[in-house]
């Protein structure tokens, strides 16, 4: 009998342990709801949204037992109390995290909501605050580290002189170390805004006079094809010119008019070319007619940041369930409670380390995205291709892969059937 009871005891001390770790490994709900706030012209953003979910749902690694839903709002960019109103309503059915909106009109508002009931908050916008909010993390690089970004490749260019060309105070924040960069240098260097008008030609033509080949170009991406347009109209798209184009976004757009003309046209890519062409082929919006097949030249940064984004939810969910029994339920705007997991989930998706579309994502302390990586694109006669990187670890990020035969070829087929007059003075 002695021995009997000595072999139940293990036995009863292990059937509990199964018991308690059942409990913790089914803690989550089997179906886990997240809000996605977007504007009318979001429809990109909307679709990677969607995307992301339906690709986390059928990858098992990840939140095996339970199923992601996508809850849309769509919101004016300028209407804060509705943008308000319609947080409520996600809250009050229950969601998890709040992915969106992107205009700052009304990003403010939602992320004052979330802070209060501790919902945690996911961006892909670019947002100058040189602080953020304790429910909020950002995908998109800050401005002070992309700032030197535009440092580093002009300083390895060797400009002494150049013209910046902004469209708004945007800019300005944008381009902010490049000033302070260049402040100490006894050389000058020129700021003059675009129009609202749409025709830049006089300021172009004020830039040509004054003899400046060196342009470094900041506006939306939606004009960087005008610009570029009126500037060949006036002479400046010559073999001597070079345009350093601050968007992250330059591979989006139809430069084919420009491929021959010689000129220098440099920018910078977030997301990763091969990693978005094995995962973005099949997506479409063809009830929409807006986007009938994606790839490379029809992604944009804040597309894939918030298809990151999402995987990073579900990732660093996915963890905390692993450490803690959660509990999602309804939260109301006028009630008092909050969430009691939300810091959590947020401390959680601080410390998470993933490659994304965008490569490795990765967050200090303050929820800024650290320890980046850009290609660098240059526009060739075969189109937008990348000559090199450029990482934030580095004291001198810029890392050309190009060698220098591939270089000097270049330049060869540039002169090849080219007329030069060499002018001699006594």
């Amino acid at each position: 009998m002695r021995s009997r009871r000595i072999l139940v005891l293990p036995l009863l001390l292990l059937l509990l342990q199964l018991i308690c770790n059942c409990r913790v490994a089914q803690s989550l709900p089997d179906i886990i709801k997240i809000g996605g706030l977007f504007h009318p012209s979001d429809d990109h953003q909307e679709l990677a949204f969607r995307q992301a979910v339906d690709r986390i749902n059928a990858d098992r690694s990840i939140l095996p037992r339970s199923k992601l839903v996508a809850q849309i709002e769509r919101i004016s960019p300028f209407d804060s109390f509705h943008a308000g109103k319609r947080v409520c309503g996600l809250l009050n059915i229950g969601v998890a995290a709040i992915f969106g909106p992107q205009s700052s009109h009304t990003a403010s508002h939602v992320q004052s909501i979330c802070d209060n009931m501790e919902i945690p908050h996911l961006e892909n916008r670019w947002d100058y605050r040189l602080r953020r909010e304790s429910c909020l993390v950002n995908l998109y690089p800050h401005p002070n580290t992309l700032s030197k970004a535009y440092v580093d490749i002009v300083r390895h260019w060797g400009w002494k002189t150049f013209t910046i060309i902004y469209e708004n105070n945007d800019g300005i924040v944008r381009l902010q170390e490049l000033l302070k960069a260049h402040g100490m240098t006894p050389f000058p260097i020129t700021v003059r805004q675009l129009s609202d008008s749409g025709d830049y030609r006089p300021l172009l033509k004020q830039i040509k006079n004054s003899a400046e080949a060196h342009i470094v170009l900041d506006c939306s991406t939606e004009r960087i094809h005008e610009v570029l347009k009126q500037a060949q109209q006036i002479g400046m798209m010559s073999d001597y010119h070079s345009y350093l184009v601050t968007s992250l976004d330059l591979h989006t757009v139809n430069l084919d008019e420009f491929r021959y003309g010689g000129t220098n046209i440099t920018g910078f890519r977030l997301i990763n070319e091969k990693i978005v062409s094995d995962v973005v082929r099949q997506w479409s919006i063809d009830e929409k007619g807006l986007l009938r097949s994606a790839n490379l030249t029809t992604v944009r940064s804040e597309t894939a940041l918030m298809y990151d984004a999402v995987h990073l939810f579900a990732k660093a969910l996915h963890d905390l369930d692993t450490s803690q029994q959660i509990d999602i339920h309804p939260i109301s705007c006028d009630g008092q409670s909050t969430w009691q997991h939300g810091f959590s989930l947020i401390n959680y998706m601080k410390i998470v380390e993933m490659k994304g579309l965008t490569n490795v994502i990765k967050f200090d302390h303050q929820g800024f995205r650290t320890d980046f990586m850009l290609d660098i694109v240059e526009l060739t006669p075969a189109g937008i291709r990348k000559i090199g990187t450029w990482n934030s670890t580095l004291p001198d990020g810029i890392n050309f892969t190009r060698t220098f035969s591939q270089k000097q070829q270049e330049i060869e087929a540039n002169l090849k059937n080219k007329t030069l007059v060499v002018t001699t003075i006594l």
